[in-house]
């Protein structure tokens, strides 16, 4: 009966899936996938923003005296790996949105969301804040994305 019921739940959350966030990605269109779903939810296992840090600095964009936004819906499918399915961007840099998302698509070291004692397909949303030659990076619920 509680497997029943923990499946009922996540079915239903499939039906939420994703976000209305703006620009899609068709190289990630996974299908059976929620926000923040499972017993446990999907996890970067290192240092994430260590790793957005070097793609910032290195990237040939320049971010410095920038304010704004930018939110990353990233599905972590099954097996742990990680790819951007949309982007809400405030700050409109192109090319540093494109260079962090690359970043993103190719980390590996993710701890997939487990339902029920089992791997599945979840998504979870990044913020990537600047303001002046700050930048910070920090996972969110969907609620903080308004």
């Amino acid at each position: 009966m509680k497997y029943f019921i923990t499946l009922i739940s996540y079915l239903l959350q499939q039906q939420t899936a994703q976000l209305p966030f703006p620009k899609k990605y068709k190289d990630c269109d996974i299908k059976d996938t929620c926000i923040y779903c499972g017993d446990i939810h999907a996890m970067y296992t290192k240092n994430i923003t260590s790793k957005i840090q070097r793609s910032l600095d290195h990237g040939a964009a320049k971010w410095m005296s920038t304010s704004g936004r930018i939110f990353y819906e990233i599905n972590v499918d099954s097996t742990g790996h990680s790819c951007v399915l949309s982007i809400k961007d405030e700050v409109h840099m192109s090319d540093l949105t494109e260079n962090v998302r690359r970043c993103i698509n190719n980390l590996w070291d993710w701890t997939p969301a487990m339902l029920a004692g089992h791997p599945i397909n979840s998504t979870v949303i990044l913020e990537l804040y600047f303001i002046g030659d700050a930048a910070s990076v920090k996972f969110i619920k969907p609620e903080e994305t308004h």
